[in-house]
């Protein structure tokens, strides 16, 4: 069973992994270009947005994704599982019409809220890329749920191909950072479009009281969670920003952008895994196989990690100006935030099995209400190295939450023999990394 599990992970990881590398790895694509047309006061400015989709790509998504794996991977028959997406879709579609509703009449009310100086303009365009997303994200997990690698690499190809031209054309013409968030909203709505048509073909909306009750009963508290999440994915830059304006924290997000590298580069084995992991747990000798799967994950992660280690620093010096190497000495400690995150998703089955998500929720807020008090408490006297250390310590804290009660609830038998060997490598290649 292995072996066929294998197979089918080989087969469709390559079109995953090229395809969200590609898809959330534009900026780091386009980071050479990015920093030639921008000034580190730019890139700030930039920055500050970024931190502001992040969490509303949080609160817009409001774990509707986690949902439809949830409710798809373990309904009986394609046609509760059609049912299923139809109706994820669907609360999509209204979350999509509020949110846009909100950014074109409101957006000027929002930007006192935002450090930087921040048009109107900027916001809107990035509000309407925010809005769609959800109707992106949910038909492109259906193609990962029913395994069709080709098109979902078809698709997430044209956005790429779309918005990368689009931002070129206009940064070269003098648009500015307007230029990257139009790029984005243009590029965002059409394959919008494109997906929903798609899914409405094999999906057509269903409604039903008790259903949609049941999926926002599941996802509510995985977006309140997740909302907290902030504090560990964006309040750090925020604070930055804050106190010491946005000039100062683009060698930070520089760092921040190459830490994330292990995450997109994970994606075409948890692409493949997370839709999958659900139904496999209800197979015979499924604890055993998801088990074997998750360490299979954490050592490749762990891998993935030090390889940036060691090579993270020299692509610094390369791709970007002398303005913006500090962020080689803050590369190693995000890397380790990194590093926390991908574990604590990869080892935490036992706290999504449940028809309540109450759990991931509580854990959430204990763990990033944690590391907001120290945020808050330690980025004032000690800039980034007080981020960086709140950073890690709520992400450990987050993981260890996560693994216990996960083990709790469903026990795996997770053999971790080869993930230490993983660990001290990582460790020496990013030593290399640092004093070459």
């Amino acid at each position: 069973m292995l072996n066929s599990r294998y197979k089918s992970l080989l087969n469709q990881s390559a079109l995953y992994g090229l395809s969200i590398f590609l898809m959330k790895g534009i900026a780091l694509i386009m980071l050479p270009i990015y920093t030639s047309y921008l000034t580190p006061a730019d890139y700030g400015r930039l920055e500050v947005l970024v931190i502001f989709a992040n969490i509303a790509c949080i609160v817009l998504g409001f774990g509707l994704v986690e949902a439809l794996y949830r409710f798809v991977g373990l309904a009986d028959g394609i046609d509760k599982k059609r049912r299923h997406a139809a109706e994820c879709l669907l609360v999509a579609g209204i979350i999509a019409i509020i949110s846009y509703a909100t950014f074109h009449f409101y957006a000027k009310d929002l930007l006192p809220y935002l450090p930087g100086e921040i048009s109107e303009n900027e916001l809107y365009l990035l509000g309407i890329a925010l809005s769609v997303e959800g109707l992106i994200n949910i038909p492109l997990t259906w193609l990962r749920i029913t395994e069709r690698a080709g098109l979902f690499f078809v698709i997430t190809m044209l956005k790429v191909l779309l918005q990368v031209s689009l931002t070129f054309y206009w940064l070269i013409n003098g648009w500015g950072i307007t230029s990257i968030l139009a790029a984005g909203a243009l590029s965002s709505v059409v394959v919008a479009i494109i997906l929903c048509i798609i899914q409405l073909k094999e999906t057509p909306i269903s409604f039903s009281i008790k259903h949609l009750k049941s999926i926002i009963y599941y996802a509510g508290p995985i977006f309140i969670g997740g909302a907290a999440t902030f504090t560990l994915s964006g309040m750090d830059r925020w604070l930055l920003a804050e106190h010491f304006g946005a000039t100062e924290i683009a060698a930070y997000a520089i760092a921040i952008k190459f830490a994330l590298v292990p995450t997109l580069l994970i994606q075409p084995f948890t692409l493949w895994w997370f839709p999958k992991r659900f139904s496999v747990l209800k197979e015979h000798n499924g604890k055993n196989i998801n088990a074997h799967f998750a360490v299979l994950g954490a050592i490749i992660s762990v891998l993935m990690c030090g390889g940036l280690g060691l090579l993270g620093p020299l692509l610094i010096q390369t791709l970007t100006p002398v303005d913006y190497h500090a962020a080689i000495g803050i590369l190693p400690w995000l890397l380790l935030c990194t590093l926390l995150k991908m574990l604590s998703d990869l080892l935490n089955l036992g706290c999504f099995v449940e028809k309540s998500s109450q759990l991931q929720m509580n854990i959430n807020l204990v763990a990033c209400g944690f590391g907001g008090l120290l945020l808050i408490i330690l980025v004032p006297q000690f800039m980034v190295a007080g981020a960086l250390a709140a950073l890690i310590i709520a992400n450990a804290i987050r993981m260890g939450l996560f693994y216990y009660f996960s083990q709790k609830k469903v026990y795996l038998p997770y053999k971790f023999g080869y993930l230490y060997p993983a660990i001290s490598a990582a460790i020496v290649a990013t030593w290399f990394g640092q004093i070459n």
